[in-house]
Formats: C-alpha cells, sequence, structure tokens
C-alpha cells in the first residue's frame, strides 16, 4: 500500500494526472490484500459481464 500511495502522490504521476482524470472516466481504487495471482482484466471482464446483464 504505501508502494502504491507513493505512486500516486509522485510528481512525475502528478504531472500527468489531468491527462486521466480530464480525459477518461473511472476511479483509482487502493486495496490491501490482493493476492500475487490476482488478474485484473478477468475480473474487469467478469464486472462487465455482470454490469451487461451476461453470465460471468
Amino acid at each position: 500500500m504505501d508502494l502504491a500511495r507513493a505512486w500516486y502522490d509522485s510528481p512525475p504521476y502528478r504531472a500527468i494526472l489531468a491527462l486521466r482524470t480530464d480525459h477518461i472516466s473511472g476511479d483509482v481504487v487502493l486495496l490491501d490484500g490482493v493476492g500475487p495471482d490476482y488478474d485484473p482484466m478477468a475480473r474487469a471482464a467478469k464486472l462487465q459481464r455482470a454490469a451487461d446483464g451476461r453470465p460471468s
């Protein structure tokens, strides 16, 4: 978590943050406890299917 917060608060990221926030709708969520086998793309696809009403 400390590394994630340091990245988010880093001057290089802050310098380009407006590129994301001005052009992309979304949130950044920092969470403890994601294991090494976590696949964010698979999770995003599952959430998208659920939002679309398709079976996961």
